[in-house]
């Protein structure tokens, strides 16, 4: 299932104001100076099948050049961990999009795609970025086997300072993402300072979604309080820090809760290996096993039945 978080990334990444700050300010290559971002239009990704949907966020725009169509596909990579075969994945949906154009349109030439990996995960990016380097030295000559490569963004390789000079806002929404909820209210000015220039060039819209983002990607719950003016945004800094003191407390609660919990669990472990002991003798196959159950149920049960147990194994069973 989708989650919350990773639905608004791929909504704020649906505006085409967001996917040419993109472009502009973190893809380094000459072509972009050509787009005319006055053409750029949002189209379906139909062609992706509902398994892919499960797991991945994409979105093309088609933007043109000197009249001619280019298109931009971004897929956001919400895994935790890297995929070393993004390099096959991002291929295949490239080539389904150009197949899925022969099919619906009568062209008699394939417009090229710019495929960029957005990467919001928290480990480097490691995978490799060509399709050739997925593949075992061969014979086969270079030129039938395909080439492909993608553009490569990690969130987490951009410094927060970076962000704050750039003032857009696919900046200000990479700054949220680069920071803990402490960070932002310890540096709420430069959020400010970021979204000041977003509110004068985009307006309000723009920086309601950023905001609404904000509160999204940490879970904090915050009363949401429409951005109107500079005014606005000043006034959120004191209810964002209200709302992290709050939202700092809820976790020390959670963490004293789960504390007290695996307390238990460890003592109820002891006991069941004592008592074991003391009943049957020492077993270290039964003393492991008990050691890796973290249900305290289990745990219970096992502790009750002990009692009339004839053998160690109708103790262990209770663990299953």
């Amino acid at each position: 299932m989708i989650k919350i978080h990773d639905t608004w990334y791929k909504t704020l990444f649906s505006k085409p104001r967001i996917i040419q700050d993109l472009l502009t300010s973190f893809v380094e290559e000459q072509f972009v100076f050509g787009l005319d971002f006055s053409s750029i239009k949002k189209l379906n990704t139909s062609f992706i099948s509902e398994n892919s949907r499960n797991r991945e966020s994409d979105v093309i725009f088609e933007i043109k050049s000197q009249g001619v169509s280019n298109y931009i596909y971004v897929l956001i990579e919400f895994q935790s961990t890297v995929d070393p075969y993004m390099a096959l994945r991002m291929a295949s949906y490239v080539f389904l999009f150009h197949q899925e154009i022969v099919t619906t349109t009568k062209c008699t030439k394939l417009q090229p795609v710019f495929p960029i990996l957005l990467y919001n995960g928290s480990e480097s990016w490691t995978a490799p970025e060509s399709f050739r380097d997925l593949l075992a030295p061969s014979d086969i000559p270079m030129k039938y086997i395909p080439e492909f490569r993608y553009y490569r963004i990690a969130i987490n390789e951009i410094p927060r300072c970076h962000l704050v000079e750039l003032r857009n806002a696919a900046a200000a929404v990479f700054y949220v993402e680069n920071s803990t909820p402490e960070e932002i209210n310890n540096n709420y000015q430069e959020l400010i300072a970021i979204l000041k220039d977003i509110f004068k060039n985009e307006g309000a819209m723009i920086v309601n979604s950023i905001m609404r983002w904000m509160r999204s990607a940490h879970k904090i719950k915050l009363k949401p309080k429409p951005i109107r003016n500079i005014q606005d945004l000043m006034e959120v800094s004191t209810m964002w820090e209200e709302a992290v003191k709050k939202h700092e407390k809820a976790l020390v609660e959670k963490g004293i809760e789960k504390g007290i919990e695996k307390g238990i669990v460890i003592e109820m472990q002891k006991i069941l290996i004592d008592l074991l002991t003391a009943k049957f003798g020492q077993s270290e196959t039964a003393e492991k096993k008990i050691t890796a159950v973290s249900d305290a149920s289990k745990l219970e049960n096992a502790l009750r039945k002990i009692l009339f147990a004839k053998t160690i194994d109708e103790v262990m069973e209770c663990l299953e």
